[in-house]
């Protein structure tokens, strides 16, 4: 997996505390290890989530924030 930026470090961790905090040790082995294919998964639908929450516009189109999600969601799945 390529290396998180700060930015990207900082909105998958906001997610991870906001939804799923179990995720928690998992962030810190980012650049470490390579994340297993579940970790990975977890990590996505954890960023799913906050993208249903916090990323969309009343008509249900990404908001910048939610673009940044967006590309976070793909970047995980790419690894």
């Amino acid at each position: 997996m390529k290396m998180l930026s700060e930015n990207e470090q900082e909105l998958l961790r906001h997610a991870v505390i906001a939804h799923d905090s179990k995720l928690l040790p998992v962030l810190s082995e980012i650049g470490r290890r390579p994340l297993t294919r579940d970790e990975r998964e977890e990590l996505r639908g954890t960023l799913s989530d906050e993208m249903v929450t916090a990323g969309l516009a009343t008509d249900d189109e990404p908001t910048d924030y939610g673009l940044q999600l967006e590309a976070l969601i793909d970047a995980l799945g790419h690894c």
